[in-house]
């Protein structure tokens, strides 16, 4: 089931979004995180509002999607260093609860670690999501049937030209693992995601768009502002 939540501007979004996750913070023991432009205002509101003494995450459990692939943790490119500066180091989550896709090691290697530490802790209580404009989520590119897993993928051409000077290969969780959440908050904005917006929740459910999914999950969320959501078909 969708809930289709749309506001005038980014602001807004972020706005909508900080009051779905704080409603939901309360029971969510794991909490999954997502990279990228879309949820950076958000985490700075949560932020800040950890600092203030209003919402906690020293007892939580938190998991990110994906990482590239071969790449060190502080290096500026890393998934693991933006979660750090735009989020981790300013709230009082403790370090040993923050789990992370290992890039430095063999592909079987990270892939089995990884599997291991979300079936130890897991499922996602509730999970964040962005969108690619290829339609992806994660780094489930176009292709990502509804059942894969954790795995490493080779990314896009558009998503590797998107990010910039980044590896060409990614560990993701795969799709079963984020449809196995709780809760799904999916965020968009801008009007480059609104050609994928329009195909996740209005076409055909299919690999061509993993985002399509999406609708196969029984709570979901979608937050967007105007410029992202198309208009609801009829």
């Amino acid at each position: 089931m969708l809930k289709i939540i749309v506001r005038d501007d980014y602001k807004g979004m972020s706005e909508e979004a900080e009051r779905i996750f704080r409603e939901h913070l309360r029971r969510s023991d794991v909490i999954g995180f997502a990279t990228g432009s879309t949820p950076l205002l958000l985490y700075k509101r949560l932020s800040s509002m950890c600092r203030s003494g209003k919402i906690s995450f020293k007892d939580k459990i938190s998991f990110n999607l994906d990482e590239y692939y071969r790449i060190h943790p502080s290096d500026p490119r890393s998934f693991r260093h933006f979660m750090d500066t735009n989020l981790f180091n300013n709230i009082d989550i403790r370090q040993e609860n923050i789990h992370f896709p290992d890039s430095t090691v063999g592909q079987k290697a990270a892939v089995e670690r990884y599997k291991k530490e979300l079936e130890e802790h897991g499922p996602i209580d509730f999970q964040i999501l962005g969108i690619g404009r290829n339609g992806h989520i994660a780094f489930n590119e176009p292709g990502s049937g509804m059942n894969s897993g954790i795995r490493i993928i080779s990314l896009s051409r558009d998503t590797i030209e998107r990010n910039g000077n980044v590896p060409q290969k990614a560990i993701t969780m795969g799709i079963a693992e984020i449809l196995s959440a709780g809760t799904i908050m999916l965020m968009a904005s801008g009007k480059d995601k609104k050609e994928a917006m329009e195909k996740a929740l209005y076409g055909p459910i299919t690999a061509d768009v993993p985002a399509s999914f999406l609708r196969k999950h029984s709570n979901v969320y979608i937050v967007a502002d105007s410029a992202a959501l198309p208009p609801k078909r009829k």
